[in-house]
């Protein structure tokens, strides 16, 4: 049994795996898109609208992953936060390249505070990976210890700052996008 399968939770195959990443990509990239298409243009909703009703596919889909198995994940936990942060920001601002940067601004956020745990020396990746994969406190605990240990916790330091980085470069290219290209082709790639 490799490190990733549990007994209760055996690895996925590569097609379960494509299936998902395809289901994911269509809730919450393409229908979107066609929402806020649909709404701007059959349906003349100001941009802001649009991209607040276009918000709802991924927030369905995390809240239907969410019943079917009764735990909320913490990237579901994360898509919710970033779409309250859309309605927060239509609400105090109602400027469609506020909301589309919203999102950007959460993730660079996390990249902060990513690059924070690496400089305290706590990778906040630990803590994410055991609640993702462990399914009881004493398998998370065996895998805190495991990703604690001295090269594996090394390994951890340095993908926790490339992703912490990563997201920061993320969100400083998605405001270059938003405020440099029409919104209807920012939305394509900032979402």
């Amino acid at each position: 049994m490799s490190k990733m399968q549990t007994a209760h939770h055996p690895a996925l195959s590569r097609r379960a795996i494509r299936t998902r990443l395809l289901l994911t990509l269509i809730y919450a990239a393409l229908v979107p898109y066609l929402i806020y298409r649909v709404a701007t243009s059959r349906y003349h909703l100001s941009a802001v609208n649009a991209l607040l009703l276009a918000a709802l596919s991924p927030a369905i889909g995390t809240l239907i992953e969410f019943v079917r198995k009764r735990q909320m994940s913490v990237l579901g936990l994360l898509a919710l936060v970033g779409i309250a942060a859309k309605v927060v920001s239509a609400l105090l601002f109602n400027n469609a390249r506020v909301v589309l940067i919203s999102d950007s601004l959460l993730t660079g956020v996390y990249g902060l505070l990513l690059l924070g745990s690496v400089l305290i020396g706590k990778p906040v990746t630990v803590t994410l990976v055991t609640n993702m994969y462990a399914t009881s406190p004493e398998q998370r605990e065996q895998m805190k210890q495991r990703l604690q240990a001295s090269e594996t916790h090394r390994h951890v330091m340095i993908l926790t700052a490339m992703w912490g980085v990563g997201l920061l470069l993320l969100l400083a290219i998605s405001v270059l996008l938003t405020y440099t290209l029409p919104i209807q082709r920012s939305f394509w790639y900032v979402q």
